[in-house]
């Protein structure tokens, strides 16, 4: 069986399902994490504010596409896509900056790849700038 992407509700019906849909998701956010400018309190890179983004993304992925298949309705799945991508980025935009200069802070887990480990903050590579002159106050 096929997914029919013609819309099974009307064109006014659908339009509210899909306003319904994004408001949830929207409160969703809401009262998982709570305000933006709560998380652009506090100290960037916050484990426990990372962890429950991720769980209202993931709450309102189900919701919205438990609803798209309930309803076969496409819209429900554009709306509520753009409104999760919005939600997403504006939170994780507000954690990720500092609170005290309002620059995004990086840490050496931003540049880690996926399931690796980062490198120590103070161990330079060798055969670089830094080894370089080690070698030579050493030296």
């Amino acid at each position: 069986m096929a997914f029919n992407l013609k819309p099974r509700l009307g064109a006014e019906n659908s339009v509210v399902v899909s306003l319904g849909v994004a408001a949830l998701i929207v409160g969703i956010y809401g009262s998982k994490v709570g305000p933006v400018a709560d998380a652009h309190a506090t100290p960037a890179n916050d484990g426990n504010m990372l962890a429950s983004v991720k769980k209202a993304g993931w709450e309102s992925t189900v919701l919205m596409v438990g609803l798209a298949l309930l309803t076969q309705d496409p819209n429900i799945v554009i709306l509520g896509g753009a409104t999760i991508v919005s939600e997403e980025l504006s939170y994780r935009h507000a954690i990720m900056s500092n609170p005290d200069t309002g620059q995004i802070d990086l840490t050496p887990q931003s540049y880690a790849p996926a399931g690796g480990q980062a490198a120590a903050p103070d161990a330079a590579p060798s055969g670089g700038y830094a080894s370089g002159i080690l070698e030579a106050v050493a030296g």
